[in-house]
């Protein structure tokens, strides 16, 4: 609502800044329901304040995707592709099968709503390439993101349909 800094009162960057964090409220919210990717923020221990870290969600999903001992990932579910597949997740739920493993595959597939960066695909990129070396990544998006466009989409009155120029 304001198109130059001669128009910014403080009243319009206040209302910017309470719509940007009810934006981050209502994703912590929808996440946490999440039991393993229900946070970005690693606030260390009491005692080492210092240990306070970042990982990102896509780095975390990735990493459960590429991780063999985990047999039975909590929040990433496998979409049966064939009849083996099909077979074993349908007598999962009588018997004691393991269900297939996202990271079985030989191609891994991530579709990215709202926006990827070149820099996030990278990471995708070198992650799958150390941890499963041998799978082809393609990672999709409905936008690729420039540092310019994440901060307007921070700020879109409505960021379910943004403008389509960004």
């Amino acid at each position: 609502g304001c198109d130059s800094s001669l128009n910014l009162t403080s009243q319009k960057a206040t209302d910017a800044m309470d719509g940007i964090f009810r934006s981050l409220r209502d994703i912590a919210r929808v996440r946490m329901h999440m039991k393993q990717f229900n946070s970005i923020h690693n606030p260390g221990s009491n005692t080492h304040q210092a240990s306070a870290s970042y990982k990102p969600l896509l780095k975390q999903v990735v990493e459960e995707i590429c991780n063999p001992d985990r047999p039975d990932p909590v929040d990433i579910e496998h979409i049966s592709s064939g009849l083996t597949d099909l077979l074993k997740t349908g007598f999962s739920m009588f018997m004691k099968v393991n269900r297939p493993h996202p990271g079985d595959h030989p191609v891994l597939i991530i579709f990215m709503v709202g926006g990827v960066s070149v820099s996030e695909v990278k990471m995708v990129k070198d992650l799958v390439a150390t941890r499963k070396p041998g799978t082809q990544v393609i990672v999709l998006s409905s936008v690729l993101l420039t540092p310019h466009s994440a901060v307007e989409l921070l700020f879109a009155p409505d960021r379910l349909q943004p403008d389509a120029r960004i």
